[in-house]
């Protein structure tokens, strides 16, 4: 099965069909409101599966398979986020990474919320063998229509990061790092129409002790729902590292399309 679905990508550019998945953008930067869905008591989550072609550090067609679960109670959500990335290029696998996030908000007022998350993740062809995060922050929706049509939300918080990078030829930077980070980020979303819905969320996380060390990510989507629970979305990623490992890419740009489900 797993062989079918590469040649099903090697044969075009990006093909989304549905499949357990949670889409995440290949970068230091988990766009963490990419995948927030709409708030309703008890359980509800979202499954998704997206064919991806990427520039940057590499040429390739990948596939993304993953989940999300959410649990929403008065005062507080609670939700968690697999995901596991896989791609080959001329046969030979060139992409093999993935994250868990665990997130806590709870709830301040219909506008404000604190969260703290933890996650960790590894990418071994960026020779991240291990990256545990901890932290939290504030939200706020600072601005929302009557008809929730168009709404903007920025947020601001820290978290305390640790990395270990695998050695590798050429290389003098493997070891192991620890630092904190801020974490800003800013997303909008507006509905042009019942059907057509575009989302823009920009992060920028510089590092404390030297904010030339920065990380950011921007992520523009387009989604077009095909029924009350089917969405197809295309979605553009421009994310870029500052200091990066060596060897690597400062920037990394990915193009995705695919269908989510949520339920």
């Amino acid at each position: 099965m797993r062989t079918a679905f590469f040649a099903l990508c090697r044969r075009g550019t990006a093909l989304g069909v549905l499949f357990f998945g949670a889409v995440a953008p290949s970068s230091a930067i988990v766009n963490i409101e990419d995948v927030r869905v709409e708030v309703k008591p008890g359980f509800s989550g979202q499954v998704a599966f997206s064919a991806t072609g990427q520039l940057g550090n590499t040429d390739q067609r990948n596939l993304s398979l993953g989940t999300r679960v959410q649990w929403h109670r008065e005062t507080a959500t609670d939700f968690i986020v697999l995901n596991y990335d896989r791609g080959e290029t001329a046969d030979v696998v060139d992409t093999d990474k993935a994250f868990l996030h665990a997130r806590h908000i709870g709830h301040i007022t219909d506008r404000r919320a604190w969260e703290a998350f933890g996650q960790i993740e590894q990418n071994e062809f960026t020779r991240l063998s291990y990256r545990g995060s901890i932290g939290g922050g504030l939200r706020w929706i600072v601005f929302k229509d009557a008809g929730e049509r168009t709404s903007v939300t920025v947020g601001s918080g820290a978290f305390y990061s640790r990395e270990r990078l695998e050695p590798l030829a050429g290389t003098t930077d493997a070891g192991v790092e620890t630092l904190w980070r801020a974490n800003f980020y800013v997303a909008a979303k507006h509905h042009i129409n019942d059907n057509v819905r575009i989302a823009s969320t920009t992060y920028y996380q510089p590092a404390l002790r030297d904010a030339g060390d920065f990380r950011a990510l921007e992520q523009l989507a387009l989604l077009i729902k095909l029924t009350d629970r089917l969405d197809l979305r295309l979605s553009l990623d421009v994310a870029h590292d500052s200091r990066p490992p060596q060897l690597v890419e400062k920037t990394d740009v990915t193009y995705r399309t695919g269908i989510e489900y949520a339920f």
